[in-house]
């Protein structure tokens, strides 16, 4: 009975314990991203007032009821600021999967398959980095049009080519494994070895830099938004936001601080995330070296 008693408290703090244990960057990216989620998830419960509402003077400063001010037509700036992460949150994370996926997917085949088509997409991919990146996304809307679908298709367009890079880059590191050459003897398809050893293997790593790339995704579509070029109004955005308060700075200086903190409170929480991630590997790396060579020791 005294045994039953004690295991189910540790049943219950061993999570947490392991939760604490956690590198303290991953635990920082985790309080700050955690909030944005949220806000993403339910503006309407943490919004006071709607979006779109027209409710007060326009221009107004900070007061009791308007905790940030109106902008330029009347509308509470907070509720529209909380509203604009459903739009930003998703639209960042959306490009990064899509990059993540077709990025690592090409970038691993190209480093495992080598020879002339390695080189011939390397070139490609270079030529794609070669262009900065806001200048490709515009010109990739200025052909198909502008929207939340067309935006996260270009913004994923534009990271792609680094995501492939630095899964050719992961793939040449793994190729010469053991394991690879023990599956390319058995006679194993090159998208048996991809599927079932390049890629579980190098998903540590791609993930760290996918979250890398997720901060600049929230910059490209704040910029794009704040060019007119994104989200179609009246739905909110902070690229939005930032425009419409640099029109109106000397009637309402304070009215851009909002938008702009949380494009880079979100921008550094993405940024927070791939550091700990990479603390996070680094820490299992070290923990398997010192279980291997205790294995070896032992015997």
């Amino acid at each position: 009975m005294s045994l039953a008693t004690v295991s189910i408290p540790q049943r219950r703090v061993a999570p947490l314990r392991a939760f604490i244990s956690l590198p303290r960057s991953l635990l920082a990216a985790i309080a700050v991203l955690v909030p944005f989620a949220v806000m993403a998830a339910i503006p309407s419960v943490l919004a006071p007032y709607s979006p779109s509402a027209t409710i007060g003077t326009p221009l107004s400063g900070p007061s009791a009821r308007y905790w940030l001010g109106t902008d330029e037509i009347g509308r509470d700036v907070l509720s529209r600021v909380i509203y604009s992460a459903q739009s930003d949150v998703v639209i960042s994370l959306a490009a990064t999967a899509i990059a993540f996926a077709v990025g690592s997917i090409v970038g691993i085949f190209l480093g495992y398959r080598g020879g002339v088509v390695d080189a011939a997409g390397t070139r490609v991919v270079d030529v794609m980095l070669a262009f900065p990146a806001i200048v490709l996304a515009l010109f990739l809307i200025a052909i198909f049009g502008h929207g939340e679908l067309v935006e996260i298709v270009a913004i994923a367009a534009v990271m792609m080519p680094s995501m492939a890079r630095f899964a050719r880059g992961t793939s040449l590191l793994l190729r010469n494994r053991a394991y690879i050459e023990s599956s390319e003897i058995l006679r194993a398809s090159r998208a048996y070895v991809m599927r079932r050893h390049l890629l579980p293997n190098a998903l540590r790593s791609l993930l760290v830099a996918a979250s890398v790339l997720g901060a600049s995704a929230v910059l490209i579509s704040a910029s794009l938004s704040y060019l007119g070029l994104g989200v179609t109004p009246p739905t909110p955005s902070w690229g939005t936001m930032l425009f419409n308060a640099f029109q109106n700075v000397f009637q309402a200086p304070l009215y851009g601080i909002a938008p702009g903190v949380f494009i880079t409170v979100l921008a550094y929480g993405y940024m927070l995330l791939g550091r700990g991630l990479g603390d996070l590997q680094g820490r299992t790396g070290r923990q398997e070296r010192a279980f291997r060579t205790s294995s070896m020791a032992r015997v």
